[in-house]
């Protein structure tokens, strides 16, 4: 018995050092994060871009597949900066649920002078895959660096961003042609800060998203609907859609640096409404004779408070609005249009708000 019992406590020791030991492996085995690496370019690579040709290849990118250990949506950002800045100010290029990512010349280009960039010179930036978990881009993870060559074109002019409006909450015609794409209102940017812009307006119940070309789904922004956050949809991965429960007046704010919006009931006044807005200017003739000169702009059919003149050929100079008789209801006159152009002319007699939209 005796023996038996000394047997049964060198089992149970013996078992307990195994368990220890096994325990430490264990920890020592703990999984690590999977290395995520840049597969293409490769480091060191360059790319001169070239104004004729936009819509060409600039740079095409993949990289490893990030697990987050449980089933989950993951979105993929590719970030550029300076190099030798640490991305201590990064610029998002394109955002997708694929693990490659391929960016036009026009892109590459507007996202490097936005960047800082020096036009028409060789400059140096680092590259990073930013991943993210969820539709709420929790728990980011970054690739590794590489560093490539762009010869960007241009000028170092802010590059102008418009948003436009698509969908039935922001449309006159019916459920089925409301998704037009190619026919849209604007939104209007803060003139001195091209990544806030706003929309105070009529919605229609329904769903609407926001564009940035007419004429193309991408890229396009909506709720992450978690909180007050937005996405940036650069492929045809995900989709989603702005929603109004309650027809009626709303102002839209959209920070596209911050990733953030706003959509509370506009809270002012709508009953006056105008037979005629115009603008006169030395924009019109390139001097003072153009404040002797008005032009008309043609009502919103689905918003009495939107007007548009398209394809307006302005001088640099100044301008003005005004409502009915210039009495009435003015916005000017320091507004300035710094290069001469052909130009679709959007103004909001809501809240004075104005966009210059350069015609090609």
């Amino acid at each position: 018995m005796k023996n038996i019992y000394k047997i049964f406590i060198a089992i149970a020791v013996l078992a307990g050092l195994w368990s220890c030991e096994n325990e430490e492996n264990l920890m020592i085995l703990k999984p690590q994060e999977a290395a995520f690496s840049i597969i293409t370019p490769e480091n060191g690579s360059s790319v001169i871009l070239n104004e004729a040709t936009p819509a060409n290849t600039a740079l095409t990118l993949s990289w490893e597949k990030v697990s987050y250990g449980t089933p989950t949506v993951v979105t993929y950002t590719v970030q550029i900066a300076e190099s030798d800045t640490e991305f201590a100010a990064p610029v998002d290029v394109t955002s997708s649920t694929s693990t490659y990512s391929i960016i036009d010349v026009a892109e590459l280009n507007t996202r490097a002078l936005e960047l800082g960039l020096t036009p028409n010179a060789e400059n140096s930036i680092d590259v990073r895959i930013k991943a993210t978990a969820g539709t709420a881009n929790a728990e980011p993870k970054f690739s590794d660096i590489i560093t490539i060559l762009v010869t960007p074109y241009g000028s170092l002019e802010k590059p102008v961003l418009t948003l436009y409006l698509v969908g039935p909450a922001t449309s006159a015609a019916t459920p089925a042609n409301s998704w037009n794409n190619s026919d849209n209102m604007p939104i209007f940017a803060d003139p001195n800060d091209n990544t806030k812009h706003y929309y105070t307006g009529y919605f229609n119940v329904g769903q609407f998203k926001l564009i940035e070309k007419p004429g193309q789904w991408f890229p396009a922004y909506y709720p992450t609907y978690e909180g007050d956050k937005i996405f940036i949809n650069t492929s045809d991965a995900q989709d989603g859609n702005f929603y109004i429960a309650t027809a009626g007046y709303y102002t839209l704010e959209i920070n596209i640096k911050d990733l953030t919006y706003k959509l509370p009931e506009y809270t002012g006044s709508t009953t006056t409404t105008y037979n005629k807005i115009a603008y006169k200017g030395s924009v019109i003739t390139g001097d003072d004779s153009g404040w002797n000169t008005e032009v008309a702009l043609t009502k919103s059919t689905f918003n009495p408070h939107i007007w548009k003149a398209s394809a307006q050929t302005l001088k640099a100079g100044k301008m003005l609005f005004y409502a009915d008789n210039q009495w009435m209801a003015e916005w000017g006159p320091d507004i300035i249009v710094e290069k001469e152009g052909k130009y679709d002319i959007w103004f909001n007699d809501l809240d004075g708000r104005y966009t210059f939209i350069k015609v090609q």
